[in-house]
């Protein structure tokens, strides 16, 4: 039943990054890094450092060094054998034949993978370690948006009609709809653009695959996954709390 994905099941803890076990998602607003009072050769490996040299706008380049820092910490918490690597030794690199973004380790065969997404700044960070079928999405509520419009062209009919039947939850609907195709989207690889039109609850069924979504302030999340649907969030409040594990 399509209503059952619109209930609230993805727990949000935002109370503390602990316990931060192989199905945590980390959050955490990038907005609040001042990039320039890091040290970047220490945190970032050399690809890594390229890629953030490259970005253009403060506010990617914030998003940017959010992400790797969350990744590395996860790494580090979730992995004994890493636990005393340096950051820059742990390198996040885009693996175009998988489409899924890989952590490399400097001196190690072992690849892990990982799955990242950002809104307005607010960004996720989670590992894959049993390389499952798993992908996240965040996505700000902008009432703003012409999100009936835009449903009716892109969306399948019968989510269309979920969202206009019922006015008070359409904005809701829609972004609950278009956070469950882009995750969707990253858990089997897919690009977006083949979700869009086809019913991502059909979708989902066929590819058995489990969901669970929710509203964190002004952002809804999903979360798509093979084996496990006991994946939660931490938010992160302030990026200081991961200093002891990345030396910072």
């Amino acid at each position: 039943m399509p209503a059952l994905f619109f209930q609230q099941q993805l727990v949000i803890n935002e109370h503390s990054v602990q316990p931060c076990n192989a199905n945590t998602i980390l959050l955490f607003d990038a907005q609040q890094l001042n990039v320039d009072e890091f040290d970047l050769n220490a945190l970032l490996s050399s690809f890594e450092l390229a890629i953030i040299t490259r970005r253009k706008s403060y506010k990617a380049k914030q998003e940017y060094l959010a992400t790797r820092l969350l990744l590395k910490y996860l790494l580090k918490q979730n992995s004994s054998q890493f636990s005393q690597l340096p950051a820059n030794q742990i390198s996040s690199e885009f693996d175009e034949p998988s489409s899924k973004l890989l952590i490399h380790i400097t001196g190690s065969e072992t690849v892990f993978s990982s799955c990242l997404s950002h809104s307005n700044g607010f960004v996720g960070a989670a590992l894959n370690v049993t390389r499952s079928e798993f992908g996240f999405d965040i996505e700000k509520i902008n009432l703003k948006r012409p999100f009936t419009k835009l449903a009716k062209h892109f969306y399948h009919q019968g989510e269309v009609n979920l969202i206009t039947q019922n006015q008070q939850q359409s904005a809701e609907r829609f972004f609950r709809i278009w956070t469950l195709k882009e995750a969707l989207a990253k858990a089997t690889s897919k690009p977006i653009a083949k979700l869009l039109s086809p019913n991502v609850f059909t979708e989902l069924t066929r590819a058995n695959l489990a969901a669970v979504s929710c509203q964190y302030n002004e952002f809804d999340i999903s979360v798509v996954s093979d084996k496990s649907t006991d994946w939660q969030c931490s938010v992160v409040n302030s990026i200081s709390q991961l200093r002891g594990v990345l030396n910072f």
